[in-house]
């Protein structure tokens, strides 16, 4: 009987912070192994229900070991086997869950400036038609009374960009050299370099060279009736994730993109420092020091 496959790193988030590129650079690489599924979630959902409310088509979790391993079989001889689910970061009980079954796992995370992650993650879900609120702040303040109603961790715009709060968990349980953290915008500007710096935390060949020039997990809003007309398809889960299909070629995901979405207008930037330093400045401050990063144009 063989030997039963498990993740040795797990790419815990942030949620719109191009854990969608990082996958995609790293399952190019002959030596790493990442899941078709590409957010299992597995760890946020294990042994639960978690009825939240979601405004919009609900997807089957997994929440048993039974699923979560298979999800491994393939894995042939790869030396790095790895998932990516980027609410892990902000669930409390994950750190601890991975910690306990899956001991000597690495941990990477990618962080983003947290109100333009948050804004990211407002215009994602108007995207996929599960926001019913047009503004942002409005959103982004009703936070509070969502929670009370139970609505899902995917409307939690505030929280979680707390990641000081956060990546300390993981980091009183897993060993220092154990854990990668990555800029949202050095993977954006540099993707190929701050690939490779991932490649040479997993200990496989630092010099292979991922192509990094197709876009995933673009945020827009729809555009006319098409766009619309496409919106609703993926509501109802009739047509699979456009910008991240396997079997169609990037021009054609291109134009379909293009033709039904629309670029949003960027976040005013009097917003963006004011909700920065109204909620975020003290975690931005302490988070320098866990991870020993310059944030301060995260403040500015």
């Amino acid at each position: 009987m063989s030997r039963q496959k498990k993740p040795n790193f797990i790419i815990i988030g942030a949620m719109k912070a191009a854990t969608t590129s990082l996958y995609t650079y790293l399952k190019q690489h002959p030596d790493v192994f990442m899941t078709t599924i590409k957010e299992p979630m597995f760890f946020n959902n294990f042994q639960k229900k978690n009825n939240f409310k979601v405004a919009g088509r609900k997807t089957k979790k997994i929440t048993t070991f039974e699923e979560y391993y298979p999800l491994f079989d393939a894995v042939k001889n790869e030396k790095a086997i790895g998932e990516a689910s980027p609410a892990y970061i902000s669930n409390k009980n994950c750190p601890s869950l991975i910690k306990q079954h899956l001991p000597d796992t690495k941990i990477i995370a990618v962080l983003r400036q947290p109100v333009a992650r948050a804004y990211s993650n407002f215009l994602h879900a108007r995207m996929a038609d599960r926001e019913p609120i047009a503004d942002f702040e409005t959103a982004f303040n009703k936070e509070a009374e969502r929670k009370a109603e139970n609505w899902s961790p995917l409307y939690h715009y505030k929280d979680k960009g707390y990641y000081a709060e956060q990546l300390e968990r993981y980091f009183t349980l897993f060993p220092k050299e154990n854990i990668k953290v990555l800029l949202f915008e050095d993977l954006v500007e540099n993707p190929i370099k701050t690939t490779q710096k991932v490649f040479k935390f997993l200990n496989i060949d630092k010099s292979f060279i991922p192509d990094t020039r197709k876009k995933v997990n673009v945020s827009g809003t729809p555009k006319g009736l098409f766009g619309l007309f496409i919106m609703k398809l993926r509501y109802y889960n009739l047509i699979p994730n456009i910008q991240f299909s396997s079997y169609l070629p990037q021009f054609i995901i291109q134009f379909i993109f293009n033709s039904a979405y629309k670029k949003a207008s960027p976040l005013a930037p009097e917003i963006k420092k004011r909700i920065t330093h109204a909620f975020y400045k003290e975690d931005i401050l302490k988070l320098e020091k866990l991870i020993g990063k310059d944030l301060q144009h995260w403040l500015s």
